[in-house]
């Protein structure tokens, strides 16, 4: 895609249609109007964009592809402040549907390929350099996965607690016991992969109990309204719909063509649904790991990710619902892990 088509793509909203004069006027007169036209006929047979109306009175739209693929800047989006987003502050039922629309372009999926490839050359046959390795990720995984939710236990204090029992006295039950349900939550998944390959409600909710286990949290998923800091989305608040967009995102990740696929979808699918009191997030990527593994690919470890650019990543798929800020972030993670991590089996 052309930079001028990428630069009119990134003037539309969700939700909103506009003529091309109208796009006209955004840019400035960076672009000339016939430009304009062009680009938005380019969108439009590449199904970027929907078209309403005729001759003067013809209109666009974001189509559903539009939205999931549109290219945001994050610093910049994320600079602005929240009332001038253009956000979408309700749940957006349709656009984690079949059909099955891909997230990841084809030079991504060569990048993620590639790292899965050295992923399994480096595979042995030495099972104590394996456990070894196991462990390593799963200290780091359940650190970085809960220092994302706040947790102030370090690097060095995780693998105190997680390797060898050792609770550390400067920080506060409830940071222990999350880190404690991160590594028994990794267990669960390591030691069931096979039944990741369909997930199901079921599985995600005892998931979801390893991870909130001890926190005060309740089980099952919620009937209640939930908010989230920072934006002006709200998730669903019926108990009946979040069962519902709950199974059709299954539904949605069946139909991935791949593990990093299902991994990406999932990760950010059950992150907006929020189909739970609290935990979701850790729930999300716990159960992504497991399609990763299920499927013979490297579970992601999210060791060297800063964690305000993870969640402000998610806050642009709430809000936009445009997978690509997240997306990068993932392709980097899932090569990190993929030659940091020597676990594969030969």
């Amino acid at each position: 895609m052309n930079d001028t088509n990428n630069l009119i793509w990134k003037t539309f909203t969700p939700l909103v249609s506009l003529a091309s004069s109208d796009v006209h006027e955004q840019l400035r007169g960076k672009v000339a109007l016939i430009t304009v036209k062009r680009a938005l006929s380019e969108l439009y047979e590449q199904e970027y964009l929907a078209r309403e109306g005729a001759g003067r009175s013809v209109r666009y739209k974001l189509t559903r592809r539009g939205l999931l693929l549109k290219p945001i800047d994050l610093t910049s989006y994320i600079s602005r402040p929240q009332e001038e987003r253009a956000a979408m502050q309700a749940f957006n039922h349709g656009v984690l549907t079949l059909p099955f629309e891909a997230a990841i372009d084809e030079q991504n999926l060569a990048k993620l390929q590639q790292a899965t490839d050295e992923y399994h050359a480096r595979a042995h046959n030495n099972e104590a350099v394996r456990a070894k390795e196991l462990e390593r990720l799963m200290v780091e995984m359940s650190w970085k996965s809960a220092r994302i939710e706040g947790n102030t236990y370090t690097l060095l204090d995780t693998e105190k607690l997680l390797t060898y029992g050792i609770v550390s006295p400067k920080h506060t039950q409830f940071e222990t016991q999350m880190l404690l349900n991160q590594k028994a939550a990794f267990d669960f998944i390591w030691e069931t992969q096979e039944m990741w390959q369909q997930p199901s409600v079921a599985y995600i909710e005892k998931l979801h109990e390893y991870i909130v286990d001890g926190l005060g949290v309740a089980k099952n998923l919620r009937s209640t309204i939930v908010g989230i800091t920072g934006t002006d989305y709200m998730p669903l608040g019926n108990g009946f719909q979040i069962r519902e967009a709950l199974q059709s995102l299954l539904e949605y990740i069946a139909q991935a063509p791949n593990g990093y696929e299902k991994a990406l979808i999932c990760t950010l699918g059950m992150s907006y649904i929020q189909p739970f009191a609290d935990g979701n997030k850790r729930t999300a990527r716990m159960t992504a790991n497991a399609l990763l593994l299920a499927h013979g690919l490297a579970p992601i470890s999210y060791r060297s990710v800063d964690e305000s650019r993870y969640k402000e990543a998610t806050l642009v798929f709430y809000e936009q619902n445009s997978v690509v800020p997240f997306r990068e972030l993932f392709v980097d993670q899932y090569i990190y892990s993929a030659t940091h991590y020597n676990i594969a089996q030969p």
